[in-house]
Formats: C-alpha cells, sequence, structure tokens
C-alpha cells in the first residue's frame, strides 16, 4: 500500500491566512505632471454624422437582370443593410447620388438551402431595395 502513496503530493505546511499581519505603508507614489494637447476646434463640415449613418445604409447597386429592365422605368435596385429602413434608403440615395427619390421599396429574400454532394449549406439571404426617381433623374453607375 505505501507503493500507492508514491504519487501522491505531499502537503506542504503553509503559514495560516487568518493571522493579522502589519501592513506595509505604500512606497511614496511620484504623480508625473500630465501634459494635455490643446485639441483643435472641430469644424463643421458638410456631412453631418447623422447622414454617414444613412450612408452605410446602402451596400451596392444589385445588378440582375431584372434590375437592368426596371431601369427603363426610372426604377434602381441595391442591395441594402438589413436593419436599414425606407426613410434611410431614401436620404442616403438623395445625398450619394443627388437625385430625387419618388418611392422606396424593400424586398426581404430569405436565405436558401444549398447541397453540394454531401454537404449542407446555407445561401445567404438579404435584403435589397427598388428605388423609383423623378423623372428626368437618372444614375449613372460606371460614373459613380
Amino acid at each position: 500500500m505505501s507503493a500507492f502513496n508514491l504519487f501522491k503530493k505531499s502537503k506542504s505546511v503553509r503559514p495560516a491566512q487568518d493571522k493579522p499581519t502589519a501592513k506595509r505603508k505604500p512606497a511614496a507614489i511620484v504623480e508625473k505632471p500630465v501634459e494635455t494637447k490643446a485639441e483643435p476646434t472641430p469644424v463643421m463640415t458638410e456631412v453631418s454624422p447623422v447622414l454617414n449613418m444613412t450612408s452605410s445604409a446602402i451596400l451596392h447597386p444589385y445588378v440582375s437582370e431584372k434590375a437592368t429592365r426596371v431601369e427603363s422605368m426610372n426604377q434602381y435596385m441595391f442591395k441594402v443593410a438589413r436593419t436599414a429602413n425606407k426613410p434611410e434608403i431614401k436620404k442616403a440615395i438623395q445625398n450619394r447620388y443627388k437625385v430625387k427619390v419618388v418611392a422606396v421599396n424593400i424586398i426581404n429574400t430569405p436565405s436558401k438551402k444549398r447541397t453540394v454532394g454531401r454537404h449542407v449549406g446555407m445561401k445567404a439571404g438579404f435584403r435589397k431595395a427598388i428605388v423609383t426617381l423623378v423623372e428626368g433623374d437618372t444614375i449613372n453607375f460606371a460614373k459613380a
């Protein structure tokens, strides 16, 4: 039986933590003077923080057969953020492309199951917006 005790850890005697010990006084802390740099006052630019948030609503133009077909009716398709709503999309399009938007329609395309061999995965869903412009306004994606 003593052979099994060879691999056991021996208990070392440690001083009890319950005894109050004399607290040491901390060494003198020398505080270095903090140098503050004068920050330049912010200059107001044309773009406000609100506009930056709405411009992130548009991810990129959406190109498909239907998208090119509806361009003849003065409608353009964009892939937009999942959290974007119609007023945000309208503001973002008007600010980015300098056009007048009449209507915004939103379509949520669901994610779809795809099988490649024996591996099953998901094709990501997304949100797209069909934007109708005022008669006479156009968006040239090659230029923008």
